[in-house]
């Protein structure tokens, strides 16, 4: 194979490399984001707990307020349930990413060993 074709094969392949590292970073900051609102859901979880507490307190009931409450902690429940689900898809696709890098680095390594064969 002549020069400028491993040239040409080795730029294109880098440039996959390039691609997968970016995808691979996205999917990380991804990750991330979730991660962060997965933590602050669970913090409003816990606000909720605590306002539903002050509500059903020794001296009575706020029926209003607990039913408010309850209302409030299903919401935030099921924001946590579709959170896990993202997370789920996500640590997916960052598998697929990976082995995505994994394998365009194992093929630019193969393609300079040839360039070096060739040269050498």
């Amino acid at each position: 194979m002549k020069r400028d074709r491993f040239d040409l094969l080795h730029g294109l392949r880098k440039s996959r490399l390039d691609a997968c590292r970016l995808q691979l970073a996205s999917v990380d900051h991804c990750a991330d984001v979730l991660e962060t609102q997965a933590r602050e859901l669970v913090h409003a979880v816990d606000s909720a707990l605590a306002q539903h507490r002050q509500a059903v307190s020794a001296g009575g009931v706020d029926v209003g307020s607990v039913v408010e409450c309850r209302r409030r902690r299903h919401e935030l429940q099921g924001g946590l349930g579709m959170l896990s689900r993202r997370r789920t898809l996500v640590n997916e696709v960052a598998g697929l990413a990976r082995a995505n890098l994994r394998e365009a680095l194992r093929q630019v390594e193969v393609l300079e060993k040839l360039v070096e064969k060739a040269s050498g």
